[in-house]
């Protein structure tokens, strides 16, 4: 994962369950599924940008289960050491940091 990014989430399949369901859904033959699979980034690409991977072969029981637990990892309250090292974070100091300097210049001027 990217220090200032959230983490890139690929929902993957094995090739043959794809090729199956893309089929039952479209109605297609094999080879309009093949052909709409391939149009697409690879998932061997897909899969190697990826931080956290989520299979998606068994159930659809299973696959909102492990959605859960992966949302709950990503969405947790950031610890105070990212929160510090956090870009928008890092403005907010510096906003802050300014206003104070220009403060304390503007009230020694006022005496």
């Amino acid at each position: 994962m990217g220090k200032w990014t959230r983490p890139i989430i690929v929902v993957w399949v094995d090739p043959e369950t794809q090729i199956q369901r893309l089929m039952a859904r479209d109605s297609s033959s094999e080879e309009e599924a093949q052909s709409r699979i391939n149009a697409q980034i690879s998932l061997i690409l897909k899969r190697s940008k990826a931080d956290i991977l989520i299979a998606n072969n068994g159930f659809l029981d299973e696959l909102n289960e492990e959605f859960r637990k992966v949302l709950f990892e990503v969405s947790r309250p950031l610890t105070w050491t990212e929160f510090w090292l956090y870009r928008q974070a890092a403005l907010f100091v510096l906003v802050f940091i300014i206003v104070v300097f220009y403060r304390k210049i503007f009230s020694s001027h006022d005496l």
